[in-house]
């Protein structure tokens, strides 16, 4: 469409939003025409989602359907807007988010069938980090998708997608600035690929 569509993904803790709004300062500062967005979104779904996190009152199949149904808004409403005014947008979560949270649950593949509206990222960045020290910078488990055992449950089917192939892995084990030079340089490259950038 002319832009460049960016998921960072990653359990919560992970520095998926610190990570995403830096690339789009860095970005912008470059000349590049970006845009910071996140999903859940404020949406009517998403803010439903939102409020749901504590509590968990959909069936898994029910919050699955609900995200996708989230994401459709998402796409039409942002994403394939910016895309095709030609801006790199950089998602704070996207498809595989759904793929690894609720996966777990229902299953890889029929998650990737009801999200199959979707565009594929021309970037997908798993941020990678032990579940233990994602739990500390969070201060514990605020919400049942917070909670470790199934953090840890997350975590392993992200690093299954990483050995697919459908997302790089950047560990976030480590200082921001080492992390974030490495997410970035990733960026850039994908950019060069495709023509945004000399």
């Amino acid at each position: 469409m002319g832009g460049v569509l960016i998921a960072v993904e990653g359990i919560d803790g992970s520095g998926k939003t610190t990570h995403s709004k830096g690339l789009v300062k860095e970005l912008k500062a470059m000349g590049v025409k970006c845009v910071y967005t996140a999903e859940p979104t404020d949406g009517p779904i998403g803010r439903m989602l939102k409020a749901n996190a504590s509590k968990r009152r959909f069936p898994p199949e029910v919050e699955a359907l609900l995200f996708a149904a989230d994401r459709l808004e998402h796409v039409r409403r942002v994403i394939e807007p910016s895309l095709r005014a030609g801006v790199v947008v950089i998602s704070d979560r996207y498809v595989h988010s759904s793929i690894a949270y609720q996966g777990v649950h229902v299953g890889f593949d029929w998650v990737r069938t009801i999200n199959r509206f979707a565009p594929r990222p021309d970037l997908a960045v798993y941020l990678d980090v032990p579940v233990e020290v994602a739990l500390r910078r969070i201060g514990g488990g605020r919400d049942l998708f917070e909670r470790g055992d199934y953090q840890r449950e997350v975590r392993k089917a992200y690093l299954r997608l990483v050995e697919e192939g459908e997302l790089l892995s950047v560990s976030t084990d480590r200082p921001y600035e080492e992390a974030h030079s490495e997410l970035l340089e990733l960026v850039l490259a994908r950019l060069r690929e495709v023509g945004l950038l000399a």
